[in-house]
């Protein structure tokens, strides 16, 4: 019993030690904004032994679907033999989830062994001067890289974490480059219009380097085209080069679907739920497929299976359906919004009442995802999570306010949120948490009694906390 308790202690000393770095996604610092470039990321992998260099990769960027996509095709690889490493971002239970070979994410001993092994080279760039200090992302992308160099992988699946031109993954010279729906998002880092952030994403193609992409609005198809042309890509469009030719849906259970392409034929039960994770699919095959003529040949039935083995939480997830339904999804840009709104349309036809536990993350707009779920009639309940960044509940009833958007109840945690919802829903009532993956984790490690990992940085607020806002219930 001491021997694990010491070992947890050492494992959260390691994230404890990760986390005291420049954290950009977890802490918002005024007048200071993220030093996005990728000098620093080099000269961190420089002074480790440069672990990226010799490695395949397939290079993953895009406003959504990039990490269900890079889930797909991460496991389509394994099931077809290879050992495959996986590195995304954000976690939803625990930080090890960011580091997968084959799906399982890393152990905390190695987790924590890679920290203190890795952290000469944070201290060296501090001793430098020259160049600011390392974030928490540049240490865990250097991460990744050399827990999949150690693992020996074949080749790793690497979702970009923000943008992609800076982002620091972008140190990496793949095999194929995959670009996943591109839409509003992060506006402040990465431009106000889908011409200006396509630009960002894809600065991920590499001279010669093919890409794939996903369906495009019509100017981020035109910026990724002339990119491709620029720097002399293949480009592979996933709706040309794999075709649809059934999706039965299946309810909460999922889609049976049928896809071709030139050479292979793929039937998959697809358990990731919601009409755009079809688009997803199709851009994964239409990865593999490319993959397949760069030594890494696949079969469609192993590739079929393995897409049928992803599992990728709080993704459009279904939590509980009795006593009380209960549905997930993180939910927060407007094109989340809508395929969010389209899922529950087509998943909960028969809902009486819907309501919404909603909360968001600074840097993100809530009004925008709360007006595209209006259709649904919601009744919201807003709530803050754990996360550092999370709008408190009056902050984001005072944003929603301002949308003319009516808010029944403010609650200052998810577990409050989630007993006030139960407490009101009745039948064939919804309870629905999205606006942030941190609010749609919490609801399922609640409901599955899921052990949270609590970060240095975290404050749990009193309880209770609701404060009712409206007595309206349509």
């Amino acid at each position: 019993m001491s021997s694990s308790i010491h070992k947890y202690s050492e494992y959260q000393a390691a994230v404890s030690k990760l986390l005291s770095l420049a954290d950009f996604e977890r802490k918002s610092r005024s007048n200071d904004p993220p030093d996005f470039h990728l000098k620093r990321v080099d000269r961190l992998l420089s002074y480790l032994g440069n672990p990226h260099f010799g490695q395949k990769y397939v290079h993953v960027a895009g406003s959504k679907g990039k990490g269900s996509t890079s889930a797909m095709i991460a496991w389509a690889l394994a099931a077809n033999g290879y050992k495959t490493g996986l590195f995304t971002s954000p976690s939803i239970h625990r930080i090890t989830e960011r580091f997968r070979i084959d799906g399982e994410p890393i152990s905390e001993r190695d987790f924590t062994k890679l920290v203190n092994d890795l952290w000469f080279a944070v201290e060296k760039i501090s001793a430098d001067g020259d160049i600011g200090v390392v974030s928490v992302f540049e240490l865990e992308t250097a991460m990744a890289f050399c827990h999949f160099a150690n693992s020996e992988a074949d080749i790793s699946v690497i979702e970009v974490g923000l943008g992609g031109r800076l982002d620091s993954t972008n140190v990496i010279t793949p095999l194929i480059s995959v670009i996943t729906p591109i839409s509003f998002d992060h506006v402040t880092v990465l431009g106000d219009t889908i011409a200006q952030i396509a630009g960002e994403k894809s600065g991920i193609i590499k001279q010669g380097v093919p890409v794939v992409t996903a369906i495009q609005l019509p100017e981020a198809l035109e910026v990724i085209r002339t990119k491709a042309i620029d720097r002399r890509s293949e480009l592979i469009e996933a709706e040309s080069a794999v075709s649809i030719q059934g999706a039965d849906s299946c309810g909460i259970d999922g889609t049976k679907l049928e896809l071709t392409t030139a050479h292979q034929s793929f039937t998959i039960f697809l358990r990731l739920l919601g009409a755009h994770q079809i688009d997803n699919t199709r851009t994964a095959i239409a990865a593999i497929t490319k993959l397949s003529s760069l030594s890494f040949p696949t079969d469609s039935q192993k590739t079929s299976a393995g897409i049928e083995n992803v599992q990728w939480p709080v993704r459009n997830q279904v939590v509980s359906t009795k006593p009380t339904r209960i549905f997930v999804d993180g939910a927060h840009n407007d094109a989340s919004a809508i395929a969010l709104r389209k899922t529950v349309e087509q998943l909960f036809p028969d809902s009486n009442k819907i309501f919404v536990i909603f909360g968001a993350v600074r840097g993100h707009d809530p009004v925008v995802v709360a007006r595209e779920l209006a259709p649904l009639n919601p009744i919201f309940i807003t709530t803050e999570s754990r996360h550092p960044k999370s709008l408190t509940a009056s902050e984001l009833s005072d944003a929603l306010g301002t949308g003319k958007i009516v808010v029944l109840a403010n609650t200052n945690n998810t577990l409050d949120a989630l007993e006030f919802a139960k407490k009101l829903a009745r039948g064939n009532d919804l309870i629905l948490g999205t606006g942030s993956l941190f609010v749609a984790a919490e609801i399922v490690e609640i409901e599955q009694k899921i052990e949270p990992e609590l970060y240095p940085d975290i404050k749990l607020p009193p309880r209770p906390s609701i404060q009712k806002v409206s007595n309206t219930i349509k």
